[in-house]
């Protein structure tokens, strides 16, 4: 059985992001998945950095563990980067990533 997680948010829409967020964090808090990664693309970026609903939530994922990666592109196409930042996510480049955790088994769940 695989129990790696990939979450990749991309919604932009908060009520969708807040069930990702959640999952996220429960998956590996509550042990239902052994690893769990996060990634932020596209519009999941703008409402996160600006919401401080979500915002919280993923400060509350970080003190957990689960450390975000958003994805540079996005993040400065958007002009988003530095809230994203302060948030504490990770700035990369995120299809490399996204594709060496696919390969490396884990299940891509995205929201």
């Amino acid at each position: 059985m695989n129990d790696k997680l990939a979450v990749i948010l991309a919604s932009g829409d908060p009520r969708v992001l807040e069930m990702g967020l959640m999952y996220a964090r429960n998956s590996a808090v509550q042990g239902w998945m052994s690893d769990v990664k996060v990634f932020l693309f596209g519009s999941s970026e703008i409402q996160i950095a600006t919401d401080p609903g979500l915002r919280g939530m993923v400060e509350e994922m970080i003190e957990s563990g689960i450390v975000p990666v958003a994805c540079k592109y996005c993040s400065d196409k958007y002009s988003v980067t530095e809230l994203l930042e302060r948030a504490g996510c990770e700035i990369e480049y995120v299809g490399a990533p996204i594709s060496e955790a696919i390969k490396a088994g884990y299940v891509p769940m995205v929201w």
